[in-house]
């Protein structure tokens, strides 16, 4: 997913941000720093990998939230004279695909070349199928939300907003607040690891795009929403853990609240993004124009290296992140701060060569 000249540097360098959390959120869930929400001997550093966790939470969120942005406009809207054919529908789904496949296939050869994975037929299918496997299943969601953008799209431009209000308003209902209220695990509930979820913060970052919701227009507020959901998260999982501790009762609901389509992870994220929300380009943003575009065009490459099934749990071991549980608190947070950097700058580097390999034998970045 590469960036396009003359995007808006606000949002691209919340697309960095973004995902430096998802890389923060991977070094805590997959490096075990996260303490069982039920155990009785959590820490400090174990509540504040949970604090860490909740403020993060959003970041997949607000990844999709610019897509619809940006995408809105991006897809040419369907008329007499410009019908969604089938290569505008293909387009930008290929594309993706094409990366995906190729750190799929690159670095899981690799691993089976050194002996670092044996060879098995069902996981040789996933390098190969890397989309309909869900090898990684962000991928496979964002690649069929593109499959539907110019539909999407096409259905956006003939709504007025009271109707677009109408329709996300009902399915934040069903998809979201249902599920924050009601103590319970509903049948149909994927926590917004499903492309459903992802339609609706496409259509909530098109909505954003097109009209202005006046009582966030002032950043700070936004930014209060951002903290303030984030918060609630982390204070529901406290205050729930404290009551099973009590009664042993909602042992499974203590960290119910951790789920993208939990809704104050939905206002959360609505909130993070309008903060970088700008009427005109700032100028101290655009003399650091080319390393903003250069590390937000490289940042889905980040998210496919790292968490590549032969890598996402081997990373953290080799930076000794589960050894953290028993540090200080100061030391867990250097330690995080500098291993997320250090994923980045690595994956980045080589997401970088990978487009300059690309631009040459292709003539274009992939």
């Amino acid at each position: 997913m590469s960036v396009k000249k003359n995007r808006q540097l606000n949002y691209e360098l919340l697309r960095i941000i973004a995902m430096l959390m998802i890389v923060c959120l991977h070094y805590l869930g997959k490096g075990g720093l996260l303490p069982e929400p039920s155990g009785a001997d959590m820490n400090a550093v174990g509540y504040m990998a949970w604090l860490i966790e909740a403020f993060c939470l959003v970041s997949v969120n607000v990844y999709v939230l610019i897509s619809g942005y940006f995408g809105v406009d991006s897809i040419s809207v369907q008329t007499d004279e410009n019908p969604i054919s089938f290569r505008k529908v293909l387009r930008r789904p290929c594309k993706i695909w094409h990366q995906v496949l190729f750190y799929s296939l690159t670095i899981g050869c690799i691993a089976l070349l050194i002996g670092a994975q044996e060879f098995d037929l069902y996981q040789f299918f996933s390098y190969c199928f890397p989309i309909v496997t869900e090898h990684y299943w962000f991928a496979s969601a964002y690649v069929v939300l593109c499959l539907l953008m110019p539909f999407l799209n096409a259905g956006f431009s003939r709504l007025r907003q009271k109707e677009i209000e109408y329709l996300l308003a009902g399915l934040l209902l069903v998809f979201s607040i249902s599920k924050t209220v009601l103590p319970m695990q509903l049948p149909w509930d994927k926590d917004g690891y499903d492309v459903l979820w992802f339609v609706i913060l496409y259509l909530t970052g098109a909505y954003l795009k097109r009209y202005e919701w006046k009582f966030l227009k002032d950043r700070w507020k936004s930014g209060v929403l951002y903290l303030g959901s984030t918060a609630v998260i982390f204070a529901s999982f406290f205050f729930l853990r404290l009551l099973f501790l009590k009664t042993g009762r909602l042992e499974k609901m203590i960290n119910y609240g951790y789920s993208y389509n939990f809704f104050t992870c939905y206002t959360g994220a609505v909130g993070l993004f309008l903060t970088f929300r700008q009427e005109k380009e700032s100028p101290w943003l655009e003399r650091f124009r080319k390393p903003i575009e250069l590390f937000s065009g490289a940042a889905f490459g980040v998210y496919l290296i790292h968490e590549h099934v032969n890598l996402r749990y081997e990373w953290p071991k080799w930076l000794k992140c589960e050894n953290q549980l028993q540090n200080s608190i100061g030391g867990f947070l250097i330690h995080m701060l500098l291993s997320v950097l250090c994923v980045y700058l690595v994956c980045t580097a080589i997401e970088f060569v990978r487009q300059k390999v690309s631009a040459l034998l292709f003539g274009r970045r992939k």
